[in-house]
């Protein structure tokens, strides 16, 4: 007997609030939207495309977007028939959004507010997708921020631990996160106040600087203030903007952070499960009890490549400590898409399992609830609302 995922609702722990767009987009703007790059494409004046050729630009992932908008448009495969018709659909853009959400059983987000920026609307994201809304707060702001307030390292540092403290309690807030692999990398020292603050002069002159032992300090107290609060602590792993520090960027350069006996009972999650080092992301959390990660970015940005990957963290990664992402952050296609691929995608490697006789139907239909919302449910249990999913 095959298992099927579709109607399994989907919980989607990574991902980004959005506006409606104001006009129409054209091809070219709706491809860019699509688009991780932060570095406009560049099409040359004279460049010819004939019909059904990608967009310049495109890869995988959008051309799967394109076929599988067609498909649910019952449109023309085309990016202008799609754009086209999605243009006209989302004129009530709440409504339009709504569907998509829907029709995908996307029934929660955690949501990254830190970006955009400044930071958009929780309620407002809320009532245009019509699912649950939790949230994390992202420190980077919270640094930049109390940065140009304080001229004294001591003076920061008391309303830092205090920003994030406080909003740790806040309703809906179910941890902190860092893009420290954006800045300085993820080797991340030992705590040492004395060497943040003889950095923080430089940060606060520029808060784009690496500014190494002062970001290290301030990723230590989000993981303390985590560790009081009990609740879970969100660092970014892998791949992303352009700006990343690649050569650092591995999840395996947290693992003596992570393996420090005072964080033994913090809650961490690997935001985009570390892509493309998957397999360092899936044996850290097989070993350390209180690791998690999301399949988030390299679903469905990955393409074609999500079947492969699923496959890949399941070599070694817990069933339980893996759970479903999209890093959605510019239009709602982005988060249909990435539950309708991922189901899609894990329904073939599951079944792939019961022909081997790994395992039978009824086990694989578990596991893909697992990975689509119970992970989810167990890891964040401490901050759902008595309106339980």
């Amino acid at each position: 007997m095959k298992v099927s995922l579709k109607e399994i609702q989907a919980i989607d722990v990574h991902a980004h609030p959005y506006l409606a767009n104001m006009e129409p987009y054209t091809p070219e703007e709706f491809v860019r939207k699509l688009s991780l790059s932060i570095i406009p494409n560049q099409v040359p004046e004279h460049y010819k495309r004939v019909k059904k050729q990608p967009f310049p630009g495109s890869n995988m992932w959008v051309q799967i977007l394109i076929q599988r908008l067609a498909k649910y448009f019952s449109c023309e495969t085309t990016l202008e028939a799609v754009v086209n018709e999605r243009n006209a659909r989302a004129t009530d853009f709440r409504k339009y959004t709504r569907e998509l959400f829907s029709d995908a059983k996307l029934t929660g987000v955690i949501a990254d507010f830190g970006y955009p920026q400044p930071p958009l609307s929780k309620e407002d994201y809320t009532d245009l997708c019509g699912a649950r809304i939790w949230e994390i707060h992202r420190i980077e702001p919270v640094m930049v921020k109390l940065s140009k307030e304080c001229q004294k390292f001591a003076d920061f540092r008391e309303k830092y631990r205090t920003n994030l403290a406080k909003a740790l309690k806040q309703d809906g807030v179910v941890g902190l996160k860092s893009i420290i692999a954006y800045r300085s990398g993820l080797e991340i020292s030992k705590k040492d106040e004395k060497l943040a603050a003889d950095e923080y002069k430089e940060f606060k002159e520029n808060s784009r600087e690496k500014a190494k032992n002062f970001r290290d300090y301030c990723l230590h107290v989000a993981m303390e203030e985590c560790t009081k609060s009990n609740k879970v602590m969100h660092i970014h792993t892998g791949i992303g903007d352009g700006e990343v520090v690649l050569p650092k960027a591995s999840p395996s350069f947290l693992i003596d952070m992570l393996r420090d006996e005072k964080y033994v009972n913090t809650k961490v999650h690997l935001v985009h499960g570390g892509y493309p080092w998957i397999e360092e992301a899936a044996f850290i959390v097989s070993i350390l009890p209180n690791v998690y990660m999301d399949l988030s970015l390299q679903n469905p940005f990955s393409g074609h490549g999500v079947k492969r990957i699923i496959s890949q963290v399941f070599e070694f990664a817990p069933f339980d400590k893996v759970m479903y992402g999209s890093d959605a952050f510019t239009v709602p296609e982005m988060n249909w898409l990435g539950v309708h691929l991922f189901k899609e995608c894990f329904e073939n490697v599951l079944n792939s399992w019961i022909k081997a006789d790994y395992m039978d139907s009824e086990t694989a239909h578990i596991i893909g609830e697992m990975v689509l919302f119970r992970n989810f449910e167990n890891v964040y249990q401490n901050h759902l609302r008595e309106d339980k999913i």
